[in-house]
């Protein structure tokens, strides 16, 4: 399970990780893109949840065959963490956590970044709302606490 705010590197650990294991990567941004095209940009969270529910039944079925999978959500409530991780003991899986805690500064270059790269998979903020999306997300991120951590199985 990766951790972090938009901007984060989650996507670049993600993609590291199931290069290296073999492990299946659900990203929710690639299927609202791929599967919504251009209403993604606008709609996008409409389609959060339903997908995210999507991708944690096939997560599950993979876990229950000893397959890894890589959640990359980012997972910013401590409540879905608890659940996502508990539901995946409950299969028999271990769980690896990784929070990426990245300061603000570094999380505005790169989405200005992102927003610089045609037909990318990422969500195209306008430079005008970065400012604010940025306060709304650090309000959102409950930051796991060293007592949570304590509960994975690996910190990676």
């Amino acid at each position: 399970m990766i951790c972090g705010l938009p901007g984060a590197g989650k996507t670049t650990l993600a993609n590291k990780i199931a290069q290296e294991t073999g492990a299946i990567r659900f990203c929710p941004d690639d299927w609202i893109k791929n599967i919504w095209k251009e209403k993604a940009e606008t709609d996008g969270n409409s389609y959060r949840e339903n997908v995210e529910q999507l991708q944690w039944e096939l997560a599950k079925n993979l876990l229950g065959n000893n397959i890894d999978v890589i959640i990359e959500w980012g997972t910013w409530g401590q409540s879905e963490r608890e659940k996502l991780r508990d539901e995946a003991r409950a299969i028999g899986a271990k769980v690896k956590f990784y929070y990426l805690d990245v300061p603000r500064e570094v999380l505005r270059v790169r989405m200005l970044e992102r927003n610089k790269i045609k037909d990318s998979n990422e969500f195209y903020i306008p430079e005008n709302e970065i400012e604010t999306f940025l306060n709304n997300c650090c309000i959102s991120m409950q930051k796991p606490t060293s007592d949570e951590l304590k509960t994975y199985d690996y910190l990676g």
